[in-house]
């Protein structure tokens, strides 16, 4: 009992309910069953009772019958008692095979039908006779049938006697009144008979009836008891669990933290119990803490209120000194930008000139390493003519001077004539780029810009990827266009993804690698000033995937 005790704490309350709907649904399906067991039983005793009276009245039939035979002498009263004798003839038939070793129930059914037995009563006849057959009452009233039959079969073998002596000796022969005498006291003892079948069904039905209302009160004070057992365990365990939770809950709202819940089962309640003594613990070491912290807190605020006093002059100060500053870096950068570009284009100019005159001839070595060192002034004059536009966009935006110049033009050839113009970049990092580009894309953008952006998120997947291939996909979709770049190189760290859209701001810290931080911001805000957003999914060691979206008009 101690186990059954804690499995039932333990278990959930909604188990217990459940368990406990259960267990009532079961005993009131077992109480129905045993009531439809008991007017089943008391019907077939009906039944068997209305068949005692169709045989006894069958019985009394052919009496009469055969009575009138005797006085008329005319054949049909004989068949007529004979046809009054086919009733008892089928329970007898239906009695003999039920209580064979193998009862035929078809025959069974069929004796019965002859006798007059409605079909629908058939089946709990036979269920009452084949299940208590050995019930004195049943055994007795088998007993008074068999011996009824036994009459029965008497009085038709002295009736057919008689009919026999009155067609060879004729109705003057003294035999004939000894046998209509013998066949009157066969149906006198026959009636004491049905009356004793009767008594002893009566007898049997009501003892039925005494066990059927018996089993009810048992089954019904069975199912009450459990289920008001179950239900008071239930709602006693739940309303102490939540009395003693709101108590302590109390106690520990006015900063009494002396009492600690027991633990007595793993349902809900004894969760909850567990979940109040935490809260006391985190809350007993808060208090604590906050009490000790109270007096530091003081003293540490009113040092910080004279140092704030102190501070608040000087830091107006320094806020006009730093705007001021902050307006003069802008300048500077929109004047740097203007007055580097022209010579850094005269720069570039001359060494294109340079690099077309010189032809390389392998038995000049001085014209080769002259066209090497062109080419390298070019690469660096490109280098520093796209510092100098992301230095004038960035000046730009700050001004909000970023104009686009929007034309139906077709993302996926931007695309595909931007990495046209990397390749040889690639081709140098070891990155093979391979363009998923299914359909062409037409839609309203600015083609100079939208070149930009995808220039910056592939050169920075060359420049992260190590070595490793680059894929390109442009898509359309619910009229808006993605254009997506997926490398597998070093990728950004998790606390790096949402400042690296910003300005000055690089996704990895290799000195290595250059940049100035300016390109994915410069290409944030030309996909916001189209009117769309650009995001990054990246793991360390695993790449990253830049994906910009616009939309299409």
């Amino acid at each position: 009992m101690k186990s059954i005790r804690h499995r039932w704490n333990d278990l959930s309350i909604s188990k217990k309910l459940n368990l406990v709907v259960g267990v009532m649904a079961v005993l009131i399906a077992g109480e129905l069953v045993t009531l439809r067991f008991a007017m089943r039983t008391l019907s077939a005793v009906r039944a068997f009772v209305s068949g005692e009276g169709r045989w006894s009245k069958a019985q009394k039939n052919a009496v009469y019958r055969f009575e009138r035979f005797t006085i008329t002498r005319r054949e049909a009263e004989y068949s007529a008692f004979l046809e009054a004798l086919k009733i008892p003839d089928g329970d007898h038939a239906a009695r003999i095979e039920l209580l064979s070793d193998h009862p035929d129930l078809a025959k069974v059914r069929q004796g019965f039908l002859a006798g007059h037995i409605h079909p629908d009563d058939i089946l709990p006849m036979i269920e009452l006779l084949r299940r208590f057959y050995w019930i004195s009452y049943i055994a007795s009233a088998i007993e008074a049938w068999t011996q009824a039959d036994l009459f029965l079969d008497e009085i038709r073998t002295h009736a057919a006697n008689y009919r026999a002596i009155l067609y060879r000796e004729g109705p003057q022969s003294p035999k004939l009144l000894v046998v209509s005498n013998r066949i009157s006291r066969l149906n006198d003892q026959l009636t004491e008979v049905e009356e004793t079948f009767s008594d002893v069904l009566g007898e049997g039905s009501r003892w039925l009836e005494y066990l059927v209302i018996t089993l009810l009160f048992m089954a019904v004070l069975t199912v009450e008891s459990i289920g008001l057992t179950l239900t008071y365990l239930t709602s006693r365990k739940l309303s102490r669990g939540l009395q003693a939770v709101n108590a302590a809950a109390t106690r520990i709202g006015h900063g009494d933290f002396s009492q600690t819940l027991e633990v007595s089962s793993k349902d809900e309640i004894g969760q909850l119990n567990q979940s109040v003594n935490r809260m006391k613990e985190l809350l007993q070491k808060s208090y604590g803490d906050l009490q000790s912290s109270h007096i530091e807190l003081e003293t540490r605020v009113a040092e910080r209120t004279a140092e704030l006093a102190r501070l608040a002059t000087e830091n107006a100060r320094l806020y006009e000194q730093a705007k001021c500053a902050v307006q003069m870096r802008d300048e500077f950068l929109s004047i740097a930008s203007h007055e580097l570009r022209t010579p850094l284009t005269s720069l570039h100019l001359q060494l294109q000139m340079l690099s077309r005159s010189v032809k390389p001839s392998p038995a000049d070595v001085d014209l080769r390493k002259i066209e090497n060192l062109s080419n390298t002034s070019l690469s660096l004059s490109r280098r520093l003519n796209a510092l100098l536009e992301e230095l004038m966009d960035l000046t730009r935006i700050r001004v909000g001077k970023l104009e686009l110049k929007r034309e139906r033009c077709d993302l996926s050839a931007i695309v595909c004539d931007v990495t046209a113009q990397l390749s040889e970049q690639s081709a140098q990092a070891g990155s093979s780029i391979a363009i998923h580009a299914r359909q062409p894309i037409f839609g309203e953008f600015d083609p100079t810009r939208m070149g930009q952006v995808v220039t910056n998120l592939v050169s920075n997947a060359i420049k992260y990827g190590s070595g490793q291939p680059i894929d390109i996909t442009t898509i359309a979709e619910d009229g808006r266009a993605y254009v997506i770049v997926q490398d597998h190189g070093l990728g950004i760290a998790p606390e790096k993804q949402a400042q690296i859209f910003e300005r000055f701001e690089r996704g990895s810290p290799h000195e290595s690698i250059s940049g100035l931080g300016l390109g994915l911001y410069i290409s944030r805000q030309i996909i916001e000033a189209h009117g769309g957003k650009i995001s990054v999914e990246s793991f360390p060691g695993k790449g990253s995937t830049f994906k910009a979206e616009i939309g299409l008009a």
